[in-house]
């Protein structure tokens, strides 16, 4: 049986409450608000759940959720699995999301909206008891309702770019009542407000009460890696940085994308996390990333391979371009020659026969700490779509894995923060500071540094060993060029955020067009949901239809990259 949505399953039940038998005697062991929460330690520890539940419904809990079906959807990963809908929501032409019952993604398709949910009424409820309720004192009370408001606007934050609509909740709703479903643009700036509430709260001096009571935060709030403290620096950093996220990530086509206040984002990017942020990931006190453990779970490629045709932007021999100029059926997966560190080099070896074996035999410690970031796999390959499959495996997680998925795991990394805010450079046609925040990884991973553009029709250095070659359009996407500045960005920010985030390279890529002809761009509103409220159900994407991606910059549509 499934369960209600938690929109709505709170106003049902409480409905079916008030028609008791007045006659009837009380069941104490069926909990409500006011006994789950009826003293400040009840009260204090579930507001300091609420971002494990926002965690849980992102990265952590589960695979059957949104994050699978990114990954294939973005191209930043390879499966043709039906397994979490990978397989499906991959599949070239783009097939629409189907809400239906019992469709394919189904569970999926909840999951992320019933946590999300859930973690945000959890917070609301923890705002309007603490109306009532304290915990000891002003400090320790202001700290519980900036964590919740933090906790609320990453919830409403996530549903916002996810979905196409979804319910704005708040501390002054009736928890009985149903509440109306917002679209998409309305819930982004309801998680906004409710990131501001936390910041400003955590900007002010802190209220009277013991010094434990204020920052940093206890440490089963979020579980941080030994050493690391959420301190006000810290908390107000990560707030900031997830407002940069939510402005910029929300956006569902390259025109809203460009209509983002970039000055905005750039201002919160700019007080952002300066290092990647870390949760030290303990399943055991329910501190979990769902995805690595399955990567690694059975063959190297059944559940997992990255994309040839993303990965041949790095590729400098020539074999790129020979792929793109092979009809669709007949490619075959190529070793990537390139100088981007971040790849197995093969040294002398490559190009050449032996290149692939070479590479294969790199050591690739396989952590987020050190490079290369992926590896040459050296057996095991597995069939699939041509246009899709590849030698090579994302290897930064595997360490992680072989610790029984214990450990730190970048949730939000620096790099997706400061190149939002080096996108918001190139936006305002400010290129010198644009390139200084691309180049941070771009010369770490032995790329030469980009320097005097002024345009974006300006190429990368490098020649005809430049990195990213992209497919041109003059070309008609047959054989590759050098990539301007934009190309640059794109590259970093992939290579940089593979596997770490919620929907890296989705959301990314949705707002720069770079999505397949007729990815879904967003989820509709889960069937169970619209079922209970009697609303039509419906879904969304395909090619040509409604909430479908354009055919976008790199040739990913019928007569482009692909179907010839």
């Amino acid at each position: 049986m499934r369960k209600l949505p938690v929109v709505l399953c709170g106003a049902l039940l409480a409905g079916l409450a008030a028609c008791k038998d007045p006659l009837s005697v009380e069941n104490q062991n069926n909990a409500d608000v006011n006994h789950a929460l009826g003293t400040p330690t009840d009260l204090e520890n579930f507001i300091g759940a609420t971002y494990n539940t926002v965690h849980a419904g992102t990265l952590g809990g589960g695979n059957d959720a949104l994050n699978p079906q990114m990954f294939t959807m973005s191209l930043e990963n390879v499966s043709g699995l039906a397994n979490f809908a990978m397989g499906p929501r991959g599949q070239i032409p783009r097939n629409p999301i189907d809400n239906t019952p019992n469709a394919q993604g189904d569970a999926g398709n909840l999951r992320d909206w019933t946590v999300e949910h859930r973690a945000a009424r959890m917070a609301t409820m923890g705002l309007a008891k603490l109306k009532v309720l304290t915990l000891g004192s002003p400090a320790r009370d202001t700290r519980a309702r900036l964590f919740a408001y933090f906790s609320l606007g990453a919830a409403l934050g996530n549903l916002a770019m996810a979905y196409d609509s979804a319910a704005i909740l708040t501390a002054a709703d009736n928890f009985n009542a149903i509440i109306p479903m917002s679209a998409y643009p309305a819930v982004r700036d309801a998680a906004l407000q409710n990131l501001d509430s936390a910041i400003a709260l955590a900007s002010a001096p802190a209220p009277p009460g013991l010094t434990s009571d204020w920052f940093p935060l206890p440490s089963t709030w979020i579980n941080l890696p030994t050493g690391v403290a959420l301190d006000t620096g810290l908390f107000l950093r990560f707030a900031r940085s997830y407002k940069a996220r939510i402005l910029a990530g929300a956006a569902r086509t390259p025109a809203e994308r460009a209509a983002v206040v970039w000055d905005t984002v750039i201002a919160y990017a700019n007080a952002g996390i300066t290092a990647d942020f870390n949760i030290a990931m303990l399943p055991s006190a329910g501190w979990s990333v769902a995805w690595p453990s399955q990567q690694f779970a059975t063959g190297p490629a059944n559940w997992h391979q990255l994309s040839q045709f993303i990965l041949g932007m790095a590729d400098t021999s020539g074999a790129y371009d020979a792929w793109l100029n092979t009809t669709r059926n007949n490619r075959v997966p190529f070793t990537v020659v390139t100088p981007d560190n971040r790849f197995p080099s093969g040294g002398a070896a490559c190009p050449g026969a032996t290149c692939r074996s070479a590479q294969s035999a790199v050591a690739v410690p396989g952590t987020f700490t050190s490079k290369p970031y992926v590896r040459n796999r050296p057996s095991g390959d597995q069939p699939g779509d041509a246009f899709g499959i590849s030698q090579y495996d994302f290897y930064r997680s595997r360490a992680f894995v072989t610790a029984s998925s214990i450990g730190p795991y970048p949730v939000m990394t620096a790099a997706e923060i400061r190149l939002l805010s080096a996108e918001g450079s190139l936006r305002k046609a400010d290129f010198a500071t644009a390139m200084t925040k691309i180049n941070v990884t771009r010369t770490a991973a032995g790329l030469p540094a980009l320097v005097g553009i002024t345009d974006t029709f300006a190429v990368v250095p490098g020649g005809t060993g430049c990195v990213p070659r992209v497919p041109d359009i003059a070309k008609n996407f047959r054989g590759t060029k050098c990539g301007n500045i934009w190309d640059a960005l794109k590259w970093e920010y992939r290579m940089e955020t593979m596997y770490t985030g919620y929907g890296m390279w989705y959301f990314a890529s949705r707002g720069w067009g770079d999505l397949p002809e007729g990815t879904a761009i967003h989820w509709p509103v889960p069937w169970e949901e619209l079922l209970v409220r009697r609303d039509g159900i419906y879904g969304l994407g395909g090619v040509g239809q409604i909430g479908g991606a354009g055919k976008g910059n790199y040739g990913l549509f019928n007569g482009g990259v692909y179907g010839w």
